[in-house]
């Protein structure tokens, strides 16, 4: 039986279907491709997927916490979750183990899964 989409478990059935996406991709990827391809999706994936949980973590928090400064305190976190996804993007493009391709298409598993879901929730509604 399907789990109907609700508010409440959205974030959790982008994740699960982001993860089933990434690994078809980084399947399809080292056995279509190369292993440059399939570490390529595999990290960007990984690293959108980190980045999207990241994301909501710090939103909840700023949105939960009515803290003295909440404009300082939300700059100072989205800040630092782009200073750290830059670094790992920089490490991962320069060291050479992964195709940028496959990266990019990685990194795009989270955008892909919420436009399928955005398509998947107009039709089922008839809109």
């Amino acid at each position: 039986m399907m789990t109907r989409i609700t508010e409440d478990n959205l974030f959790a059935v982008i994740i699960k279907g982001s993860l089933a996406l990434l690994a078809v991709l980084a399947i399809g990827g080292f056995a279509i491709f190369s292993v440059e391809t399939g570490l390529g999706v595999l990290a960007g994936g990984i690293i959108a997927i980190v980045n999207f949980i990241w994301l909501r973590n710090v939103l909840q928090r700023i949105l939960g916490l009515l803290t003295a400064k909440p404009t300082q305190y939300a700059l100072m976190r989205f800040v630092a979750r782009l200073t750290v996804t830059a670094l790992v993007l920089y490490v991962v493009i320069t060291s050479g183990w992964f195709s940028l391709a496959g990266l990019l298409v990685g990194l795009s598993v989270i955008v892909a899964n919420i436009i399928a879901l955005s398509i998947y929730g107009a039709l089922r509604t008839g809109g």
